[in-house]
């Protein structure tokens, strides 16, 4: 009989038979695992296109060559920087937000420094082209080359506060209004140098009335508050104390120095400030009118009575004179008889005349007769003095027609008997000029003392 051994059981054949799934299941597991690596390579490429994205910075073609020495430094740094950052994360795809904030910062601080220099660049240009355009009228271009273009082409930031208008002089403004500010008056006096004559003249403007006109150009217009502001500061300390003081007290005070301030529209009791006032001082009485007004009228004369001068049947009353010293453009009279009050007449000679300058008499030859006034006779040169009323020179194309109120002298002899008739007062009596005797002239170098006794001794 034989024994069987037992048998383990083992289930063999017994189990449920798996479907097959042909090695799908590898198939999946290799795909995740390329999905992972595609993944980590996009993690890696995006990072690395973003970065080699924030280096893309546009060079600026500046004018300076400090600020392209500038600019080239700051895209040097940003380059290194970036990189270090990329070496510290431990390369392109593991730049964490931090480190991409960080890059970013670095860029945008490169753009900022870039745009300031352009803004500076573009405010340059701008200005250089406003101050070619102006040639001089408003703006200064010396003080633009010093203090703004010469620094700025020497590598120095660009000054941006805005261009300043030149200094400016208010006395042409208050030229063209004097007459047309204020109410005016008139009083009456003697006539300077024509005894026995009265005159009155008109004045149209008074500082108070003027005073707010200049207030209002200096607000107005820039150029005349940097001239007020230029010609207070170089005042000397004691000229500006005197406007600064106002408490009476000798001193001046914090409070009184701390008025002296550039004035403001609105300021309060703004024509009390110390600065205001002193330009208002110095300036008002360029808007003042002051001339006669009418003719100038007899009232008495040295001898009680008046003489008369009669031409084309017209009768003229007119004052005869005692002789004075004068002096007419740079010409000394020492026996001057004013000769006032006579209608204007055509002067005419074939002479010369010698026209009497300050700085130099001038000997000319007219193609005209002059229309003029007489203005006196002198004895010793036996000449008559005119001013013209009319122009009498004609230079066309080259200045056009001059010669009005030129004062000029001709000799009596010149005149034929025009004005022989005409009275002064000798020694205490009315005499025609027609009756003097012309007497010779000085000799060269000889005193009008020297000469009469001269004339003495050789009678």
């Amino acid at each position: 009989m034989v024994i069987m051994a037992d048998i383990l059981y083992t289930g063999k054949g017994l189990a449920t038979k798996l479907p097959s799934d042909d090695g799908r299941a590898m198939s999946r597991l290799s795909d995740f695992i390329v999905k992972a690596e595609t993944i980590k390579y996009e993690a890696f490429k995006d990072n690395k296109d973003w970065f080699l994205k924030t280096q893309e910075v546009d060079p600026v073609a500046f004018l300076t060559t400090a600020n392209q020495d500038y600019q080239t430094r700051l895209m040097k740094k940003y380059n290194e920087d970036s990189a270090a950052v990329v070496k510290e994360a431990g390369g392109f795809g593991k730049l964490s937000g931090e480190a991409q904030s960080k890059i970013l910062a670095g860029k945008n601080y490169l753009i900022s420094e870039q745009n300031k220099m352009r803004a500076e660049m573009d405010q340059y240009l701008l200005e250089k082209e406003v101050i070619a355009k102006d040639k001089g009228a408003t703006y200064d271009p010396i003080e633009f080359y010093e203090q703004k273009q010469a620094p700025y082409l020497d590598g120095n930031p660009y000054d941006t506060t805005p261009l300043r208008p030149r200094a400016k002089s208010i006395i042409p403004e208050l030229i063209r209004l004097k007459g047309k500010i204020g109410i005016g008056t008139s009083v009456t006096g003697p006539t300077k140098g024509v005894p026995g004559y009265q005159e009155t003249t008109e004045t149209i403007g008074t500082r108070d009335e003027i005073a707010p006109i200049i207030i209002d150009a200096v607000f107005r217009d820039e150029g005349y508050k940097r001239d007020m502001l230029e010609k207070w500061n170089a005042l000397p300390e004691e000229e500006k104390n005197k406007y600064l003081e106002t408490d009476g007290v000798a001193g001046i005070s914090e409070a009184e120095r701390s008025a002296g301030v550039t004035p403001a529209r609105g300021d309060t009791n703004v024509a009390e400030n110390p600065i205001l006032k002193f330009y208002i001082d110095t300036n008002y009485k360029h808007g003042v009118k002051e001339g006669l007004k009418g003719r100038p009228t007899r009232i008495s004369t040295d001898t009680g009575d008046f003489s008369i001068y009669t031409k084309g049947g017209k009768k003229t009353n007119y004052v005869p004179s005692t002789a004075r010293e004068t002096l007419v453009g740079d010409t000394e009279y020492k026996t001057f008889h004013d000769i006032g009050n006579l209608p204007a007449e055509d002067i005419t000679t074939g002479q010369n005349i010698r026209i009497l300058n300050k700085g130099g008499d001038k000997v000319e030859q007219p193609q005209t007769p002059i229309t003029a006034e007489i203005v006196g006779y002198d004895e010793y040169t036996d000449e008559f003095i005119f001013i013209a009323t009319k122009n009498w020179k004609n230079f066309g194309e080259y200045g056009g027609a001059q010669g009005k109120d030129v004062r000029f002298a001709v000799k009596r002899s010149e005149l034929g008997d025009k004005y022989d008739d005409l009275e002064i007062i000798k020694d205490g009596n009315k005499v025609k000029i027609g009756s003097i005797v012309s007497t010779p002239q000085a000799e060269q170098g000889e005193t009008l003392a020297e000469r009469l006794k001269r004339l003495k001794e050789n009678k």
